[in-house]
């Protein structure tokens, strides 16, 4: 018996188990293994984790045996790694590419009971009991039932039980929530909301309007007891925002009274969900709405216009709001207006460009473009969306040289593998000869940099190398790259990128880094670190014996025991490697 029939998938799932046969699909599809060897009855390859991984997988008097540097397979356990080196190894007709990780089970059953199959095959009146009685406890799944109840024959929704049942879920003890905390907060939160897009899908869009509004209001509070590190008012508010339009674009409420509390959710709230409000809201507005929004806002724009400060008495949330109105109403120059009263940002110009190619006034646009361009051109990464609004319009006018000349400008103001990929993208068929244009201007610049002015940040070399070596190793130039950061200096994420994409051709280059990263994992003094280093060493004796030369190999860890003796838990960890 071969060893692919030995490591089969049905074979490797068994080995594995159901929670880590499906990682290992994961990682085989994803492309992680690296230089497989195959001989006749053993495999060897490297597995790209958070650190290169060694590999074997091999049959010792029939009996399938493995070995991987990662922690887990330490206790002789079949890790993810040795799953996608086997799979890496099948038929190309069954490798994860042409299978779902859920499609390959064990032969004996492992783990929990099918649930599916089990409901699915409980008695109605038994799943009607477990339900009412889970309701008695769980007040939730009452009011969503109760809701969806009331959804089928028409009636509206119990609004008091609703508002309740918000109330509870932004503010479940009215204490802080900490950052371990809030993605549960979070999760109770979305499932309320969920319930809401619920009501809004059977009909109960006007319920839905005002129960949105109130927990909009809770989501704002909830901004000052919840660390919300994670973002998570982000996407609630989001969905919130998107909810309330599609609920009132269903059921066309008062444009008037809709334009007031509009008004009053727009200026009111710390959260940008109703921020410039009229704009998307036009048409559910009107013209009457819209009117409104700006009778409203009128008087208290003219209280604060002349503000020395954007952030006084709240002028940059009313200024948002006549921004919106203006937009709503399809005037371009009362948008110009209203943010002309103070010096205009990058993102102003292109507003008002945006607005102006919206009316077919592409020469105004042109001209506003230019004008920032020029004001904010001390900024150049904070123009890219402006450059590629002039582009577009060159480009309609069937002037598609113009249009590249934007973005060369672009890189050269701001070299970046962002622009100059961009560039390219623009360029279409002259893409390979701007790819050396950009190429041949940044060694240009490399080479007026004095020798001594290099190697480290924020020497101009260093400054000026790192945007080349990204770009080399874009195109694939890995040598040409390695050569760059040989000479400037580059970054230490830099470092171990090219050292991973060189390891192949040129393994002895490539250990001084790793050798780096060892050492940077030990001065950490933690014991996962620790096993990360030892991991890291794993592979770097791989590469030297594979290079010829283990010497290598017996020096950097003499290194580690001599400077690193008194950290008794990592030489135990290489005692048991046996180095």
């Amino acid at each position: 018996m071969g060893i692919s029939d030995t490591f089969s998938a049905a074979e490797v799932a068994e080995l594995a188990g159901p929670r880590v046969f499906p990682r290992g699909v994961g990682y085989c599809a994803d492309g992680r293994v690296e230089r497989p060897v195959t001989m006749d009855q053993r495999i060897e390859a490297t597995v790209r984790g958070s650190v290169p991984y060694s590999v074997a997988l091999w049959i010792d008097a029939g009996e399938p045996k493995w070995s991987c540097t990662c922690p887990y397979a330490e206790d002789g356990l079949f890790c993810k790694h040795c799953v996608a080196v086997a799979l890496s190894a099948a038929p190309d007709e069954i490798r994860p590419s042409t299978f779902a990780a859920e499609s390959i089970r064990p032969a004996e059953p492992l783990g929990d009971p099918d649930l599916t199959s089990y409901v699915e095959g409980l008695p109605h009146e038994r799943l009607v009991d477990i339900v009412l009685e889970q309701c008695e406890s769980d007040w939730a799944l009452l009011e969503r039932l109760d809701a969806e109840a009331r959804a089928d024959p028409g009636d509206g929704p119990k609004l008091a039980s609703w508002r309740r049942r918000i109330d509870i879920a932004f503010a479940p003890h009215g204490e802080f929530v900490p950052y371990g905390e809030v993605d549960r907060w979070a999760a109770g939160v979305l499932d309320v909301i969920v319930g809401l897009e619920r009501l809004a899908d059977a009909g109960h869009g006007g319920a839905v309007i005002v129960l949105a509004e109130h927990a909009h209001r809770c989501a704002d509070a909830a901004s000052q007891y919840i660390d919300d590190s994670a973002g998570w008012l982000t996407e609630i508010e989001g969905r919130l925002s998107e909810l309330h339009l599609a609920a009132c674009r269903s059921t066309r409420p008062d444009p008037v009274a809709l334009a007031r509390r509009l008004v009053d959710l727009e200026l009111a709230s710390e959260l940008d969900g109703f921020r410039g409000a009229a704009a998307f809201y036009s048409g559910v507005l009107g013209e009457t709405g819209i009117a409104e929004y700006r009778r409203i806002l009128k008087p208290r724009w003219e209280a604060v216009k002349n503000a020395e400060s954007i952030f006084a008495n709240g002028r940059s949330r009313i200024e948002r709001a006549m921004a919106g109105v203006a937009t709503a109403s399809g005037d371009p120059d009362a948008l110009i207006e209203v943010l002309s009263e103070r010096k205009l940002g990058p993102r102003d110009y292109l507003e008002i460009a945006t607005s102006l190619v919206d009316f077919d006034r592409d020469e105004e646009a042109i001209a506003w473009i230019r004008r920032g361009m020029a004001e904010w051109a001390s900024q150049p990464y904070q123009l890219r969306e402006l450059r590629g609004l002039l582009a577009d319009l060159f480009e309609a006018r069937g002037e598609h040289e113009v249009a590249v000349q934007q973005f060369w400008e672009g890189f050269e103001a701001e070299p970046s593998l962002a622009t100059y990929r961009a560039l390219l993208a623009r360029a279409g068929v002259d893409a390979a000869s701007q790819s050396k244009r950009c190429i041949d201007e940044l060694r240009a610049r490399l080479a007026s940099v004095p020798p001594d002015d290099t190697r480290s940040w924020p020497a101009d070399g260093f400054r000026l190398a790192a945007p080349l070596i990204q770009i080399l190793m874009y195109e694939g130039d890995i040598d040409a790259a390695w050569e760059v950061a040989s000479t400037h200096g580059a970054a230490d994420a830099v470092w171990w990128d090219l050292a991973a994409a060189r390891e192949s051709s040129h393994p002895l280059d490539s250990i001084p880094v790793y050798e780096r990263e060892v050492f940077s994992h030990i001065a950490q003094r933690k014991r996962r670190s620790y096993r990360a280093a030892v991991d890291l060493l794993a592979h770097i004796q791989y590469l030297a014996d594979r290079a010829g030369d283990s010497g290598v190999f017996e020096v950097i860890v003499e290194h580690v025991r001599t400077e690193h003796r008194a950290k008794w838990s990592l030489m135990e960890m290489l005692d048991r490697k046996k180095w």
